[in-house]
């Protein structure tokens, strides 16, 4: 199809895109325990404004390898062990935190739980946004996902980088609606005793990987430990 001011066929970048943004949104890691648990002990709106987090952090590395801007890329593969330590500290704080967290009555039904007041909608979303952005290994999915798919060259036309950052958008922002939505649905099952397990293995999922990040940060010989493991 020739669209005027596109190089790339407009509809298969779109789907593309989306299909990239939504591939590298699956993976369960720290951003999707926080949405499950907050889906369920809050409410949809704080599960779907942490997945918006989420997939802005992914349309910002979209947006880099889309456009080409090698220096982001040099900046954060220079800078991979500050961005790490700073990222798995946060986490730990985080995890430790919902861990500790408690329901206001225990017993009651989720429902009548509440978080903290300085808990909005904009630290839901912000929160994950830059749990996604402090993780490295995310920029270098999406090179190698760009490169992969021969989308490299995608930056040399506004209109064609521009579609395909919003269409990582959708495609990440698909999967964290799925999530939330069906975390949404189990909030009924969930009481004061649930809701405390809930806490603490979500909790314990952000916590252990803060500790693998701080960890990996290690003067350890990471090759030949993850060839012995066949990684």
């Amino acid at each position: 199809m020739d669209v005027p001011g596109f190089v790339f066929n407009p509809i298969a970048l779109a789907i593309e895109g989306a299909a990239i943004g939504f591939l590298i949104a699956v993976p369960v890691g720290p951003a999707a325990a926080l949405c499950i648990r907050r889906s369920i002990t809050v409410g949809a709106m704080a599960g779907y404004m942490t997945g918006i987090g989420a997939a802005l952090g992914d349309a910002v590395f979209g947006a880099v390898a889309a456009f080409g801007l090698s220096f982001v890329q040099q900046f954060v593969i220079e800078r991979e062990a500050w961005l790490l330590g700073i990222g798995g500290l946060v986490l730990v704080i985080m995890g430790w935190t919902t861990m500790r967290h408690r329901p206001r009555n225990v017993g009651d039904p989720v429902a009548d739980d509440r978080e903290h007041t300085f808990s909005t909608h904009f630290h839901y979303a912000s929160s994950s946004f830059f749990i996604t952005v402090f993780n490295p290994l995310t920029v270098m999915a999406f090179g190698a996902a760009f490169a992969g798919r021969n989308l490299a060259g995608v930056g040399a036309s506004l209109p064609d980088a521009t579609l395909l950052v919003a269409s990582v958008f959708c495609g990440a922002l698909a999967w964290w609606t799925i999530i939330c939505t069906a975390s949404v649905s189990l909030r009924a099952r969930f009481t004061g005793a649930g809701l405390l397990w809930l806490n603490r293995g979500s909790g314990a999922v952000i916590l252990g990987f803060g500790l693998a990040a701080l960890i990996s940060l290690l003067p350890l010989p990471w090759k030949q430990i993850g060839a012995f493991f066949g990684l």
